[in-house]
């Protein structure tokens, strides 16, 4: 009995194979999916639909707010990381960003100011409010942090996750 593959037209054979190929490297890709997330939201205005905004309680100062449901800076524009301990004990974060990153913190620290930048930090467990940053100037370095409130796991995941400044490439 001949093979299903063997019985097909040269030409279907090469479509196959293509098409092999395609989903081949389409499933090595999914590999490179962080294990954690990083996203920076902007405070929106109260009047903003649901569909641009999501209600928020923010912790310092205690208050209502409202959130963009677009972050305005995500983990895929972080190029490095330098974890640090805080001094409450936990762990905080610098996160280098790429030139797009640069880009959307200056505009939103240029145009938001007085306004808060919210950070969230999602692993396998979920999701929760890292840090709240209140914009008092604009931002050009291309460098933000989360201060504290990290933990040693979430520290390991974003180390695992991206290149840490000041270290030598592992080979």
């Amino acid at each position: 009995m001949a093979s299903l593959f063997s019985s097909l037209p040269g030409a279907r054979k090469a479509t196959l194979r293509l098409l092999s190929a395609s989903l081949a490297c389409a499933f090595l890709g999914m590999g490179n999916k962080p294990v954690i997330s990083v996203r920076f939201y902007a405070e929106a205005n109260k009047q903003d639909t649901e569909r641009f905004a999501r209600p928020i309680t923010l912790r310092n100062p205690p208050r209502e707010a409202f959130v963009e449901s677009v972050p305005t800076i995500h983990e895929k524009q972080i190029r490095a990381v330098y974890p640090f301990q805080a001094k409450d004990g936990s762990w905080g974060c610098a996160f280098k960003l790429d030139n797009s990153g640069r880009i959307n913190l200056e505009v939103v620290s240029t145009t938001r100011r007085d306004g808060t930048l919210v950070a969230f930090v999602g692993t396998k467990a979920g999701v929760h409010q890292a840090a709240e940053l209140f914009i008092d100037k604009p931002i050009r370095d291309g460098i933000i942090s989360i201060p504290n409130g990290l933990t040693e796991l979430q520290i390991a995941a974003i180390t695992k996750s991206w290149p840490v400044l000041g270290q030598k490439k592992k080979r």
